[in-house]
């Protein structure tokens, strides 16, 4: 997780260096580029904190099914 915020803080960075330093065409167009990707990233994070709790949930649930076929012995 925390590689990925390192990835995108210097996304970041280099979306203002590139915007400060080319010229009109490749100087919008990187930002840009920049910023979707830290878009997608941003998502691939979401997605993997959500897969993690739905481990967790699964996990809780197979522990609580094993304690009641314990008890029903």
């Amino acid at each position: 997780m925390r590689v990925l915020s390192l990835f995108e803080l210097l996304l970041a960075l280099f979306a203002f260096y590139a915007l400060f330093t080319y010229e009109a065409g490749k100087g919008m167009m990187v930002p840009v580029l920049c910023l979707c990707t830290m878009y997608l990233f941003e998502k691939l994070r979401q997605r993997m904190k959500e897969d993690e709790e739905a481990r967790k949930r699964l996990l809780r649930y197979e522990e609580e099914a094993s304690k009641k076929m314990v008890l029903m012995r």
